[in-house]
């Protein structure tokens, strides 16, 4: 098996780490979820809590399930809307409003479509709560 060759190096290896790793915070919500309602008009400072700590994921129900122009018309800037009832079930989230912090190779396949590793997860009444509970996951021993 090759090494990766970075110029510069002279044996054409890279220095550092083999592989780095991207967190991403998953916000399962749906557009019809009365709970939901609040969360999807404060996501927009969620993502900007996180903005150094974790990249903001949506991901509703498939399409077929929800409302996309209202999905996209209401996922804050900066963040990605994944629309997949199958995420839902590869987390075992059965709950609208539930946020999940993965970690995941940066090279490797987004973690809507490949799990990653779980970090934490919790169902948050305020989510001006996430940002403390992103951070705390992200110190924890084994992450």
């Amino acid at each position: 098996m090759s090494s990766p060759t970075a110029p510069g190096l002279p044996d054409g290896t890279v220095d550092g780490p083999p592989h780095s790793t991207v967190d991403n915070l998953l916000a399962f919500l749906t557009t019809s979820c009365v709970s939901c309602r609040d969360h999807w008009g404060k996501m927009g400072a969620v993502a900007l809590g996180t903005a150094g700590a974790a990249h903001l994921v949506v991901v509703t129900p498939s399409r077929s399930m929800e409302d996309e122009p209202l999905a996209r018309s209401l996922t804050p800037a900066g963040a990605h809307l994944h629309m997949s009832s199958d995420t839902w079930f590869m987390y075992g989230v059965g709950q609208a409003g539930t946020f999940v912090l993965v970690r995941s190779r940066a090279d490797g396949p987004p973690p809507w479509s490949e799990p990653g590793e779980v970090l934490g997860s919790a169902v948050p009444s305020d989510l001006g709560e996430l940002p403390e509970l992103v951070l705390g996951w992200q110190r924890r021993p084994d992450s």
